[in-house]
């Protein structure tokens, strides 16, 4: 009875993944063309971007504003070791992951010992330092114009808009279950104990600094990995991609999602991808209607898309608990004669 008890939560658990699959499988037989693929792209980096960040600040509770700074290192690195260095895309995309770790290494190990507001301004001013040095070291980066990096080739074919797509909805998948395996583990238990109560976290003998490092690092190695798809769907790398607006993109999609749950960041990247699309039809109108439908947003649903679904789910669970009746213990008859 235990067994079949467990096995209904099991498949609640692993139903929205596997809806994830399904939808972004099928997805380009309805959106076909050049432009929609790449709309399908983006909302996927983003919401790879969006799962470093959640798993930083929704699980761990260290906010810190330096995405942005990580997603333009990892892309940087990628065209740079093609261009100058000779790399093949297979090649470099590790090796700029790898040098996004570092860095994530070498400056979290001092701001980590800073929190709240201080480690967000901190980790913000990183993010501007990394713009700074992209628009400034011209020779390197190429400034403003940034630089146009080659298509990915698989021998002498190059990869199509639609294979790419493909590629990008398996990284994500992969973010998506390392994510959900993290949360469910002693990783994630030992992280919302730290965001809870990092002293009493401390006590009951969770190494706070070494935890706080590991995720900080995981979360730039995400943001890295999304700076990267991003460059291959863009063909090009530039300053913009370290600065503000993907920042802003980055929390408008936490909020939205809801931190702290496992797919928020899906749901927030649809509907920030998607959202400028149906927008455009106010003309200049169009960002005050967006700012106040987030405000809005923000106002009636706090705990975003995510937490909005789960109340409807406990709902009606609740309410399919009060309709099923109660079962009555199994009656066992005792023989005539058994214990004389």
């Amino acid at each position: 009875m235990r067994q079949a008890s467990t096995q209904p939560s099991a498949w609640h658990a692993r139903a929205p993944f596997v809806l994830f699959l399904i939808v972004a499988v099928a997805a380009p037989m309805f959106f076909t063309t050049g432009f929609q693929l790449r709309l399908l792209s983006l909302i996927c980096i983003y919401a790879v971007l969006s799962m470093g960040f959640n798993l930083l600040y929704g699980y761990a509770g260290q906010i810190a504003m330096g995405h942005q700074g990580f997603f333009a290192i990892a892309a940087y690195a990628y065209a740079l070791l093609q261009l100058k260095a000779g790399f093949p895309p297979l090649a470099a995309l590790p090796v700029s992951l790898v040098i996004c770790a570092l860095v994530a290494l070498v400056i979290g190990v001092p701001l980590l010992r800073l929190r709240t507001h201080y480690l967000a301004m901190a980790t913000l001013c990183f993010g501007l330092v990394i713009s700074g040095v992209a628009n400034r070291w011209i020779d390197v980066t190429g400034g403003t114009g940034g630089l146009l990096i080659p298509s990915i080739s698989i021998g002498e074919k190059t990869m199509d808009r639609m294979t790419l797509y493909y590629v990008i909805v398996a990284a994500t998948a992969l973010v998506l279950a390392l994510q959900n395996f993290i949360v469910s583990g002693h990783l994630g238990r030992s992280l919302q104990a730290i965001r809870d109560d990092d002293k009493a976290a401390a006590a009951l003998g969770v190494n706070v600094a070494v935890q706080k490092l590991r995720v900080f690092v995981l979360s730039a190695v995400l943001a890295g990995l999304a700076g990267v798809g991003f460059a291959v769907v863009s063909r090009q790398v530039s300053p913009s991609m370290g600065e503000f607006p993907i920042l802003v993109s980055m929390l408008t999609i936490a909020v939205v999602g809801g931190l702290g749950t496992r797919y928020g960041p899906i749901l927030g990247s649809i509907v920030v991808v998607m959202a400028p699309q149906f927008l455009t039809r106010f003309g200049e109108l169009e960002t005050l209607v967006y700012g106040l439908s987030l405000l809005l947003f923000l106002i009636f649903m706090p705990h975003g898309l995510s937490g909005m679904f789960r109340s409807l789910t406990a709902k009606q669970s609740a309410r399919f608990a009060r309709r099923t009746p109660p079962r009555l213990p199994a009656r066992h008859t005792v023989k005539k004669g058994v214990g004389r």
